[in-house]
């Protein structure tokens, strides 16, 4: 039973991975890139956070990708189900 659930949550780890590759590239290179070169929409707002060109856009893109796994970590937490699993599991196995 527990080799079947570990397959599963790799399976389900390595899809969520592959689209996020897929999503991250034509993410940076269509909408951050050009909104961090000059003249770009975000430069006055957030440029003198990332700076300006090519890096500013991936870093973007880095703290956006961290501030969702902070509050999916938030959020994973606050479910009390989720976070008494191990628990849950041993009284189910009694």
């Amino acid at each position: 039973m527990q080799r079947r659930v570990f397959a599963a949550r790799s399976l389900l780890l390595q899809l969520a991975s592959a689209a996020s590759v897929l999503i991250a590239g034509p993410l940076a290179d269509n909408v951050f890139v050009p909104a961090f070169s000059e003249g770009g929409s975000l430069v006055g707002i957030l440029g003198g956070i990332f700076g300006t060109g090519t890096g500013a856009g991936i870093a973007m893109l880095y703290v956006i990708c961290a501030i969702c796994m902070f509050l999916i970590g938030l959020i994973g937490f606050r479910v009390s189900s989720l976070r008494n699993l191990e628990k849950l599991y041993l009284t189910m196995m009694k």
